[in-house]
């Protein structure tokens, strides 16, 4: 019975991985304000949020069966994952009671539930009867699909609606739509993907890239060389998003590839059982894997020689779209902390930064509303310092749980990959809001967050044993 349901968990969840990028969405409710779509009102049940709801259930059912579970409370003590779990929940259900009070709960419990459906998929990752090597296999073939459909849509300078595949159509003379935009150049669309901006699909390809460079530490003869075609279109179409956190996110990813390549090459002190299969044993090995950072550095440095002019105008900032664009994003910081000073010990509610920026300001045009581009100070705004207090609570007690299971001297490895992906996630946290404002950026973070950790620890670090 166990074995039927760990099989079905993990085609499942193969499956979730592999179709998160789509945004096809059944609506339940849309909110026009003077006659304009607003966005971030929309009431709506995601095609995977569904399917997440699923493997959630199923995870719960193995979960149960597996542990045999009954309650005795005689025997029963606060080991330090149950604490960890404990903390989790009571985060959760801070996200569901808070929505009680929040200006528009409809809003606040879609965005509770969410997090509920986040949190849960992290411990499925986590702990789960997922492998970890073929999640990132099936997370990493998802993204082939959209990588194409991102470099058409620059190329070819249109995109198109598709109810089926959860796109909409932008047309780069409409307002709204993501260009670059200079008297020189004109308009250019940037690539959208599937998702609902470039920053979005930036970001997500980041993700992609480092599960990328994650599997290429194991990866063998034909696979590697999949790998490297996989990157080149990665690579093709995160350049034709111009998304300015996403460029700085994989600079990152790629400088502690590079660090962890030649780190691991010298030895990385003395763990408690040898390696099984040491990886960067001999040089040509590790020559193999730089192959894989030279590849996405020729890829950029192609497309940066042949379209110069859009890169300069991105990221020089000289234009007046752009500079109105960085203007809007500094003048959300000073309406997000008049936000805060209103709502500081629960905040406005999940979801609702918007919601509460139009009663702040109510004169102003649809477009205007949008979420501060601070995922810690978006985070804080909406939760309080209540939320804020259940989050670091969980961070501290995962900490433990984590360095509770690994001898001292095999700390060094897994705290340097924490470290990388903790620096690589940041540009994405400080420079945009999506990561916390929508569905798919909510469940990007921590299924990421628990494969990549679930990875390192059965596949990167095998050879670690724990206490």
């Amino acid at each position: 019975m166990i074995l039927h349901i760990e099989k079905i968990i993990q085609w499942c969840t193969y499956l979730f991985l592999f179709s998160l990028p789509w945004q096809t969405i059944l609506i339940v409710q849309e909110r026009f304000v003077n006659g304009i779509k607003w966005e971030y009102g929309t009431i709506g049940f995601y095609a995977t949020e569904v399917l997440g709801w699923i493997i959630v259930l199923l995870f719960m059912v193995w979960y149960v069966k597996k542990r045999n579970w009954k309650l005795e409370i005689r025997n029963f003590t606060w080991s330090k994952d149950r604490v960890f779990i404990l903390s989790l929940l009571l985060f959760v259900a801070y996200g569901v009671l808070s929505s009680f009070f929040a200006g528009d709960r409809t809003l606040a419990f879609q965005h509770a539930q969410w997090v509920m459906l986040g949190s849960l998929l992290f411990l499925l990752f986590y702990i789960g009867p997922v492998k970890p090597k073929s999640a990132l296999w099936a997370f990493v073939l998802g993204s082939l699909p959209v990588s194409m459909l991102g470099i058409w849509q620059f190329l070819s300078q249109s995109t198109f609606a598709s109810t089926l595949f959860g796109l909409s159509q932008h047309i780069v003379f409409e307002p709204g739509t993501s260009i670059i935009q200079s008297a020189d150049i004109g308009r250019w669309l940037r690539a959208y993907g599937s998702f609902s901006h470039p920053n979005v699909f930036g970001g997500y390809l980041v993700f992609a890239i480092g599960s990328v460079l994650l599997l290429s530490f194991s990866a063998e003869k034909w696979k590697r060389v999949a790998l490297q075609a996989i990157v080149v279109l990665q690579s093709a179409a995160l350049f034709f998003t111009f998304s300015r956190s996403a460029f700085v996110a994989l600079a990152i990813v790629l400088l502690f590839y590079c660090f962890i390549v030649v780190h691991n090459a010298k030895g990385c002190g003395e763990t408690t059982q040898p390696h099984p299969n040491p990886p960067l044993k001999n040089g040509r090995g590790r020559a193999r894997l730089f192959t894989f950072v030279a590849t996405i550095a020729v890829v950029f440095a192609v497309f940066s020689f042949i379209y110069f002019p859009l890169l300069q105008t991105r990221f020089a900032a000289s234009s007046s779209h752009e500079v109105a664009s960085i203007t809007d994003r500094v003048a959300g910081y000073s309406d997000a902390w008049h936000l805060f000073q209103n709502n500081w010990v629960i905040g406005v509610g999940g979801g609702n930064y918007t919601y509460a920026l139009m009663q702040m300001n109510p004169n102003m045009p649809v477009w205007w509303y949008q979420p501060v581009h601070v995922v810690p100070l978006l985070f804080v705004v909406e939760e309080g310092a209540i939320g804020l207090a259940f989050f670091i609570f969980i961070c501290i007690r995962f900490f433990k749980y984590q360095i509770s299971n690994i001898k001292y001297q095999d700390l060094a490895e897994p705290m340097l990959f924490a470290i990388c992906y903790l620096l690589f996630v940041a540009p994405l946290l400080l420079l945009d809001h999506y990561l916390w404002s929508s569905f798919t950026g909510i469940i990007l973070l921590v299924v990421s967050s628990g494969l990549y950790i679930r990875s390192t620890r059965d596949e990167i670090f095998p050879h670690i044993v724990p206490i």
